[in-house]
């Protein structure tokens, strides 16, 4: 007897096949498909609230600073600072100004203001290209440094409120680097926390503001003009460049995409973000909140003032 004879390689009758078929194999793909693209919006949408909650969160600590620093010099810092010896654009920023109260003495320490901003004998130029992700909103997609006039810089997400009347900043009047302004911040401007006549409530010091270095257009002197934003100094701060620091509610939040054709100051000088439908604000009182872009403008208006005795409605 043959033992190998009882060993075969053939199935059984009636035995399962095993595997996929094509159709069923199709079917799982399918649903995989379908799970995903149910799924990708739910994890964007995860990954935007952190966003914004980090965004949240740099603006409360900026506010923060601000308070601090009028706590200890009973001022607030200007929003900009002129050099008595140097060149008029040589400026020192607002953020600049509060760089010890967010742990950064170091750096400010550092600045010569003595000196240009791009003089290599310095550590000036290492001051401008320090990146701290508190001036960056993580939802902004601003370039990590950039090339503008020959110096390379780190863009900046939040603007210091100038204004909540004036729109301008080239022309022939009203223009924001005209004397004292109406907002918090200006050119070498001393304000203090007593000196808010609206309610430090409804009175906004710093915003939320896009770098958009491919939105350009020609300012009320026909000069080209891109929006950009930059934190700690400038070299380029002078007359007529002052939206590198500062925001007005006399324009519009979002302009750039609620009317692209604006005019190129209205983008610059306005409060902007990429989270859906407004913008984060740190008013006067400390407090920070998202204001939508749909607001009423009166009332956008009057959050910009400090003194003019506006009613801020509810909004």
């Amino acid at each position: 007897m043959n033992p190998l004879r009882y060993y075969s390689s053939r199935k059984p009758a009636g035995a399962k096949k095993v595997g996929f078929t094509l159709v069923e194999l199709l079917t799982v793909i399918a649903i995989i498909g379908v799970l995903a693209s149910l799924l990708l919006p739910a994890i964007q949408a995860a990954r935007e609230a952190a966003r914004r909650l980090q965004c949240t969160s740099s603006i409360r600590q900026i506010g923060i600073a601000l308070t601090n620093f009028e706590y200890s010099y009973k001022r607030y810092p200007p929003g900009c600072s002129r050099p008595a010896t140097l060149a008029i654009n040589q400026r020192l920023l607002w953020s600049g100004h509060i760089l010890p109260f967010l742990e950064q003495a170091n750096i400010r320490e550092s600045i010569d203001l003595n000196k240009e901003w791009n003089d290599p004998t310095s550590n000036n130029p290492q001051a401008l290209l320090v990146q701290l992700p508190i001036f960056r909103c993580p939802s902004g997609n601003a370039p990590v440094r950039f090339d503008h006039d020959g110096v390379v810089r780190v863009p900046c997400n939040y603007l210091a409120c100038v204004s909540g009347l004036n729109n301008r900043e080239t022309g022939s009047s009203r223009i924001i680097d005209d004397s004292e302004q109406d907002g918090m911040f200006y050119t070498d401007s001393r304000t203090k926390h007593a000196s808010v006549g609206d309610g430090t409530s409804q009175t906004i010091l710093v915003g939320e503001a896009l770098f958009l270095e491919t939105v350009t257009g020609p300012d009320f002197n026909s000069n080209p003009q891109l929006v950009d934003h930059w934190s700690v100094g400038s070299p380029t701060i002078g007359p007529g460049e002052l939206s590198e620091a500062f925001g007005s509610t006399a324009c519009r939040i979002n302009a750039w995409v609620l009317k692209p054709q604006e005019f190129i100051e209205e983008i610059e000088l306005g409060f902007s973000s990429r989270h859906l439908g407004g913008a984060h604000l740190v008013f006067a009182d400390g407090h920070t909140d998202f204001i939508s872009d749909s607001i009423d403008r009166d009332t956008w208006s009057a959050m910009g003032t400090r003194f003019n005795a506006d009613l801020v409605s509810d909004y």
